[in-house]
């Protein structure tokens, strides 16, 4: 008896299998392009990094490099109204990070950065900008007032790093200390009466701020406000970072550039997800890794003047150790918890581990961050364009 054949050919075997891989491997390349593998650090969203010295008129210029400033989450918070002859930089509250930055400490610091860009960039341009931090004691959102006046251009090597500073969230190089007269330097960039630099580069100064770094990652990640806070400014989806130009991005992690493809092109994970991959990186990666831990602190931590203050001095390290190959990451997350129990009127257990890390009552901290060697290149993370943040031209 002859029995029919179920099973295909080996032809149709293989043609039947080509055609699903030619199907597989199309999506794939779709879908990697849609996720911007191909395009890291590309596209209208990125594009301030590159024609920031474009613009058509000085002030144009000027505010070109406040948008390229350090700011919390990369939430962009501020409006920049240009006259005849001056900027006001503006503060836009609905930018807001949450109950991450109740207080809004966070906001007037990146607000600060801002500032230090454009003095920076008003020197380049042939202008002697004098500064006024709130200048209007009825109005917190006018965060300063830059009055320019005509001066000999001077492009310094700051103003030279803007468009290459950028955070650094990967693994620093274990092996390279940071020299004494490093950290020397940087202590003198923090010239300012209200603001003070400490420095934790010994093994029990690392050791004890390590400790706090995670447990306030630990703690923040558990209240579930904070989380839900943080989780709003992350953009995976490479169409929401082209169109909204701002947050947290995967190319901006630190990872290496294989890691940082498969992330790309698998789905998002869930909120609690990267909470717990936000946490195991800080824990294996970005405290182990470290050279040196600082914290800048003010005499009032609730002040905006000294934040504001604080912020330029922020930027002007970062912009000087990016000139010197050095890398930088802000860790604010102590300081969040810090501001999250004194809103709550909880038990301030992070708070006290804070107060006790600076160990000087006359200091308030408001600014940790890590300091390294870098063993990757950083990438930038998107920005909003004039259009986007300058409203109107005042007459």
């Amino acid at each position: 008896m002859i029995t029919q054949n179920t099973h295909p050919s080996r032809s149709s075997f293989l043609k039947v299998a080509g055609a699903a891989l030619v199907a597989v491997a199309g999506g794939c390349v779709w879908r990697a392009a849609d996720q911007g593998i191909f395009s890291a650090g590309t596209g209208l969203a990125y594009e301030p990094w590159k024609n920031w010295q474009d613009a058509a008129t000085p002030l144009e210029r000027i505010v070109a490099a406040g948008i390229l400033a350090s700011n919390p989450h990369n939430s962009q918070p501020w409006f920049f109204y240009i006259s005849t002859s001056a900027i006001n930089l503006v503060a836009d509250f609905e930018r807001q990070i949450g109950v991450i930055d109740p207080f809004r400490r966070e906001m007037y610091i990146g607000l600060g950065c801002a500032i230090e860009n454009m003095v920076l960039a008003a020197a380049a341009e042939g202008f002697q900008a004098g500064v006024h931090l709130l200048p209007d004691s009825t109005d917190a959102s006018l965060a300063a007032h830059l009055e320019l006046k005509a001066a000999a251009p001077q492009a310094s090597e700051l103003y030279a790093s803007i468009p290459k500073r950028h955070t650094d969230r990967s693994a620093y190089d274990p092996t390279h200390p940071l020299a004494a007269e490093t950290l020397d330097a940087m202590d003198r960039l923090a010239n300012n009466e209200n603001v003070h630099l400490f420095w934790f580069s010994d093994a029990t100064g690392k050791g004890k701020f390590g400790q706090i770094a995670v447990a306030a990652c630990e703690a923040l990640v558990a209240d579930e406000q904070q989380s839900l806070d943080s989780h709003a400014w992350w953009r995976q989806d490479w169409s929401v970072v082209q169109q909204r130009a701002d947050g947290i991005t995967l190319d901006a992690q630190g990872l290496s550039p294989i890691i940082n493809n498969i992330a790309k092109f698998l789905p998002d994970g869930s909120r609690q997800q990267n909470d717990q991959f936000f946490v195991k990186n800080m824990r294996e990666i970005n405290i182990p890794t470290a050279a040196a831990f600082g914290i800048l602190a003010v005499n009032d931590g609730m002040d905006n003047t000294q934040r504001l203050e604080c912020g330029r001095i922020w930027q002007r390290i970062h912009l000087w150790g990016t000139g010197q190959g050095l890398a930088l990451q802000p860790l604010n997350q102590m300081c969040e918890r810090a501001d999250r129990e004194r809103q709550l009127n909880s038990p301030p257990v992070l708070g006290q581990a804070v107060r006790d890390l600076v160990g000087d009552d006359r200091w308030q901290a408001i600014m940790p961050f890590r300091a390294g060697y870098p063993t990757r290149v950083s990438l930038p993370s998107p920005r909003r364009g004039l259009l986007q943040v300058v409203p109107h031209t005042e007459s």
